[in-house]
């Protein structure tokens, strides 16, 4: 579904009639986990989303999808092991698409004709570009940061303690924004001779690269400067300050909303007032994208929804507003349509193993819209020690606020030939207040324990089906029993939790 509104704006600032063409866009979309850095480009939209491990891996895994203009998916593209971190940009440059890890600065483009991430030379913390000067900065945290002006013909630096700033040229004047204050330099020759020029070997290629800031800004006049922030709850930022018609605008939020302003008298005076809610944002390690294409610029916003989110993409003549609702939400299985789901399951299985292929497992599967949490690095067990496996499938589905249940199917590295299913139900710890909460309920009243009659709906159906145990073992902290049927093995554990394995004999 999408809604479109467009508005025209006539605002007078300075005795001076200006234009403000502001279109509004509505999508609707259907995709798992949250949002990474987004960017639209070639008239589509381009964006990592990361979902969770589960219980494999406190770390995120990382998604990335080709959107058309529309709110559908075209592509999703595999993403490189090297970003497979939690922090990484995303943006354009020389009109291609880079993303660059930010703690070793692996970098890669993509290649549009294959729809893959190519490896190139690791990212420079190139800010802004023009014929006369090369724009370099760095966030060194504590430390402070810098920006570095280097002259492109003697190549001299001039040094202004600004981090990361946002950086517009306009009637030969620089313009840099920066969190609460916008400064103006006339010429960059003013600023302070860098005694510690940016340096691609020392700041990209060495690892563990800082220096202190100078905190100077001199050669700089402050055109703008909020001072009422409060330091542990800011309610003032500037996002982004850009140019149309020759003019120098600043997207900016306050503590009531989100507006476009322009700066006299050192004051700062909104023209125009987004929708509510439109709250804009720039992570700290995705500061490369708003500089590197000077045609159009790119931010993300939050609303007070989880789910719904979007860009605010700027043009040289326009402005585009665009909303994602992401409709996607994992589903919830519920108690009976689950015990069936293994009931089921487990008379296919056991019918099936010895001629049961990863192939038609995934089939089965995503049929019933299963979670994939297959994870990249190698997990293996015991049970099939010395056998050629690959990393089992993983698919989880929730049963309620209180349980889910992770499935592995091990299988074979050529033939891809099932050799082992384990079923795990383990607490539901999506939520994890929730989470803590059954894990100290059970501890005190066994009564509460969800496990229990897990455990014994299982045992009872495999009694039914399978005849008494083979052999039971009990423990201080639960039961083991294992069945041993024509060609199969089947181990049921309750200790903690609920664990089921089919395996060949």
């Amino acid at each position: 579904m999408k809604t479109i509104i467009y508005i025209l704006i006539l605002v007078a600032v300075s005795c001076q009639p200006q234009e403000l063409f502001v279109n509004y866009d509505n999508f609707e979309i259907n995709i798992p986990g949250t949002p990474g850095p987004w960017i639209k480009y070639h008239d589509k939209y381009f964006c990592y989303f990361r979902t969770d491990n589960d219980q494999f891996n406190s770390a995120s895994n990382h998604q990335f999808y080709i959107i058309a203009e529309n709110g559908e998916i075209n592509t999703k593209v595999d993403v490189p092991q090297a970003i497979q971190k939690n922090y990484y940009d995303l943006y354009i440059k020389n009109d291609t698409l880079f993303t660059t890890e930010y703690y070793n600065h692996n970098t890669f483009y993509l290649d549009l004709s294959t729809n893959t991430w190519i490896e190139t030379r690791k990212g420079i913390d190139l800010y802004f570009a023009d014929k006369d000067y090369s724009v370099y900065s760095l966030d060194f945290g504590e430390w402070g940061g810098s920006t570095w002006f280097e002259d492109r013909q003697t190549k001299n630096q001039y040094e202004i303690g600004v981090s990361t700033p946002i950086v517009n040229r306009l009637n030969e004047t620089y313009y840099l924004t920066s969190g609460t204050s916008i400064l103006k330099i006339d010429n960059p020759k003013r600023l302070d001779k860098s005694e510690e020029p940016y340096d691609y070997k020392k700041a990209v290629l060495d690892k563990d690269y800082h220096k202190e800031s100078n905190y100077s800004t001199n050669g700089a006049e402050t055109v703008f400067e909020y001072s009422d922030n409060d330091y542990f709850n800011p309610t003032f930022s500037i996002a982004t300050s850009f140019i149309q018609d020759n003019k120098l605008y600043h997207l900016y939020k306050d503590s009531i909303s989100t507006k476009i302003g322009r700066i006299e008298n050192n004051d700062l005076i909104p023209i125009y007032t987004l929708k509510s809610n439109i709250r804009p944002f720039i992570r700290y390690y995705d500061t490369r994208n708003p500089i590197q294409n000077k045609n159009s610029q790119t931010l993300q916003f939050k609303t007070n929804q989880e789910n719904v989110y979007g860009l605010i993409v700027i043009n040289e003549n326009d402005i585009n507003i665009i909303t994602f609702d992401n409709k996607y939400k994992e589903p919830v299985y519920g108690k009976n349509e689950l015990n069936e789901w293994v009931e089921k399951s487990l008379e296919f299985f056991s019918s099936n193993l010895d001629n049961l292929h990863i192939s038609e497992i995934d089939s089965l599967e995503k049929k019933i819209k299963a979670t994939d949490v297959t994870q990249k690095h190698k997990i293996s067990t015991y049970r099939l020690e010395g056998m050629d496996v690959e990393t089992p499938r993983i698919y989880r589905k929730i049963e309620s606020d209180t349980l889910k249940l992770i499935t592995m199917y091990y299988y074979g590295t050529i033939e891809k030939e099932i050799e082992l299913i384990h079923l795990e139900w383990v607490l539901n710890n999506k939520n994890t207040s929730l989470y803590e909460s059954l894990r100290s309920t059970i501890k005190k009243d066994k009564k509460a324990n969800p496990f229990e009659p897990k455990f014994i709906c299982i045992s009872n159906y495999l009694t039914a089906k399978f005849g008494k145990p083979s052999s039971i073992k009990k423990e201080s902290n639960g039961f083991e029993q294992k069945w041993i049927a024509d060609k199969l093995i089947i181990v049921l554990d309750y200790s903690g939790n609920v664990q089921l394995t089919i395996q060949h004999k």
